[in-house]
This record gives structure tokens, C-alpha cells and sequence, in this order.
């Protein structure tokens, strides 16, 4: 989604979003909620806005930065406090609820065809509607009507599974075009394989994306993918699950206009007890992407 001023409204985030992002890949086949009426005041979903909310790791969900009380400042929906600003001189009555955040909860979110937990950042009333602002644990935005997100317990949340996100970022000597290839086209998968699979065991062609040159074993089935440009950059996202565990690849390569540099970000989780080894391979098929890309001419 374009960044949009309402009339009377503003939301603003740090990158490029999407509203509903075209979802091209669907290999699960499950009943979905009812998808319920958008509010007016953004319904914003920014799954690439890995730069203003990037991934949290579950243990470290309640040290997000949050506002509580009081209603945020245009500042603070710039950089990454909070998400939606209000103008009190055309909503005078808006008001922040009385929920203190962050508070971790649930919320389907039809873009992935996944039940996640989120982090919400952000409650309040506007016109008598309910709205919140959230944090996906893999990283980017959202938000929603108050009776869409279902809070966790105290139980819930101590029960939660302990996990973490690769998060790298690899600044690349070429073009995006260049790393769009390395990254997407079937001729680079040899080079990129024998990093995250050295006894060529791996079946590519099960449950295995075809929109980018990697591949995490332990991932599940593809409910979604998504890989094209997005608002002025090129975006990968892979959506998995098997039982209750969710794992996405996300792959956004940014272009400097002005310097031509390139930035690849990558973030892959989350990872339980192999997240120092799958980090590990991560940070070199992301250099030979890098390498590969340089050498292009």
C-alpha cells in the first residue's frame, strides 16, 4: 500500500507497505475466518517494513517501545514507537484505550493464511471504533479492529515457545536487478545450494519455493508466497507451517538512487535450538549471493 493521507486521519510507517499483498501460491487448503469489515482508519499491512518494526525475538516482546495513556505524536509514528496518529483537531474525542502495552496476541491474518501472534503496540477509539496498531514477531505492521486481535493469557504466554529470528542486513555492490536474478532464477540455484545443502538430499520440488534460491528443511508446507516489486523495491516472502509451528523467509533488496548501493535484508525464523547453525548459513549464502551478484556484468 502507498503511503496515504486520509482526510482526517494519518498512519505512517518507515518503508513501503501493503494492503493486501498478491498472494500467488497457495498449497494448503484449510476453512479461513470470515475476513471482516476493514475499518476506515488504514488497515495497514506492512510485512516489508522490516527498517521501522523489524523482528522481535519472543523473549524480548515486552521491551518493544510502546505509548501508553496518552495518544502518539506524528514523531513517534515515524520511528517505530507507535503506528497511527490522530488529528485531534478533526477527531477531538479520539482516545487512547485503557489497555497498557505491549500486549502479545492473536491475529489471523489473511495475507499468510496463518493464525500469528503479534505484539500490539497501540489501542484506541476513534468514532466510537476500536482500532489497534501491531508488530508482527517476523517483522513489519499492521492493525486491526479491536475484536480481531484475541489477547494471550499469562499462561499462554509462558507457555510460549522460545525462538528467534535471523535478522541480516547485506549491503551489495549491484544493481537489484542483479540480486533479483541470484536470488529468483534457476540457473543461480547451483550456486546457492551447496551452502544449505551439502549432501544434496533435499527434494526441491516438495513443498519447496520456486520464487527464491533458498531452501530451510525443517520449514513445512508453503500457505503463501509472494515475489515481485512492492512500492519502489523488491520483495520475496515465504510463508510455512507444519502443526502449530509457523516459519516465514522474507527477502527485501533496497536500491539507493542516489550512492547505487544495494541493501539485501533478510530475516528467517523463527528458530528454536538450530538457530545459531541455520544463522550460520544464512550469513554465507547470503555473501555468496553477494558475490555472485558483484560479479555480474
Amino acid at each position: 500500500m502507498i503511503h496515504k493521507t486520509l482526510l482526517l486521519l494519518s498512519i505512517f510507517t518507515l518503508l513501503s507497505c501493503s494492503k493486501n499483498i498478491a498472494i500467488e501460491k497457495n498449497k494448503i487448503k484449510k476453512p479461513t475466518p470470515k475476513v471482516a469489515e476493514q475499518h476506515s482508519y488504514g488497515g495497514w499491512y506492512c510485512p516489508d517494513n522490516l527498517r521501522g518494526f523489524p523482528a522481535v525475538d519472543i523473549k524480548d516482546w515486552e521491551n518493544v517501545p510502546v505509548v501508553n495513556g496518552r495518544m502518539a505524536t506524528k514523531e513517534e509514528t515515524q520511528n517505530g514507537t507507535s503506528l497511527i496518529f490522530v488529528d485531534k483537531d478533526k477527531f477531538p474525542n479520539a482516545k487512547p484505550l485503557d489497555i497498557k502495552m505491549p500486549k502479545l496476541a492473536r491475529f489471523y491474518n489473511h495475507s499468510s493464511r496463518k493464525d500469528e501472534i503479534v505484539i500490539v503496540i497501540q489501542a484506541l477509539n476513534i468514532s466510537n471504533d476500536s482500532i489497534v496498531g501491531f508488530r508482527y514477531l517476523n517483522g513489519g505492521n499492521g492493525s486491526a479492529r479491536l475484536k480481531e486481535v484475541t489477547f494471550l493469557s499469562d499462561k499462554e504466554i509462558k507457555n510460549t515457545t522460545a525462538s528467534q529470528f535471523v535478522t541480516l542486513n547485506i549491503p551489495i555492490n549491484a544493481t537489484s536487478n542483479n540480486i533479483w536474478k541470484v536470488l529468483t532464477k534457476p540457473e543461480y540455484l547451483k550456486d546457492l545450494r551447496p551452502i544449505f545443502d551439502t549432501q544434496n538430499s533435499l527434494k526441491m520440488n516438495l513443498n519447496t519455493s520456486e520464487k527464491v534460491n533458498f531452501k530451510y528443511s525443517n520449514a513445512g508446507a508453503i500457505t503463501k508466497e509472494f515475489a515481485d516489486d512492492l512500492f519502489g523495491n523488491k520483495y520475496i516472502q515465504i510463508d510455512f507451517e507444519q502443526g502449530d509451528y509457523q516459519y516465514v523467509e522474507k527477502f527485501l533488496v533496497i536500491e539507493d538512487s542516489v550512492t547505487k548501493q544495494t541493501t539485501l535484508q533478510i530475516v528467517c525464523g523463527p528458530y528454536k535450538d538450530d538457530f545459531k547453525f541455520q544463522k550460520d548459513i544464512l550469513k554465507k549464502w547470503s555473501q555468496k549471493v553477494k558475490t555472485v551478484s558483484e560479479a555480474i556484468k
